[in-house]
């Protein structure tokens, strides 16, 4: 049976003008490498189909400006302006000083039954 099998396979290939190959057994599966290349071939064509639209959009993604804030443009914490850094400094400090005020009426906290020490 082994035999008739390879025979029609040769007869299919002859007829088809394609290269037989033999199948590749990966991890108890079979698999033919006739497929790696279909695949190559699909993602080939995507990268090829992508690329038009990408160079096309290149003006686009470099566009930065005022009009969008610093939004995307790699500045830290978005801050494109130096008053907006003094800002959010100021209000980090103004936190931190209610906090150091605020925590000053609650004791000493020595007492480890006082409940509220850290």
């Amino acid at each position: 049976m082994a035999i008739a099998q390879k025979a029609a396979t040769r007869q299919v290939a002859k007829a088809t003008q394609a290269r037989a190959v033999r199948p590749v057994v990966v991890r108890g599966a079979v698999k033919c490498q006739a497929q790696q290349g279909q695949q190559l071939a699909k993602k080939a064509a995507a990268a090829a189909a992508s690329l038009p639209a990408m160079l096309a959009a290149s003006p686009a993604f470099a566009l930065v400006d005022d009009r969008l804030n610093g939004d995307g443009a790699g500045i830290a914490l978005g801050v494109n302006d130096p008053v907006l850094g003094w800002v959010i400094g100021g209000m980090a400090a103004a936190i931190w000083i209610a906090y150091y005020i605020g925590q000053k009426d609650f004791g000493d906290f020595e007492d480890k039954d006082s409940g509220l020490g850290l």
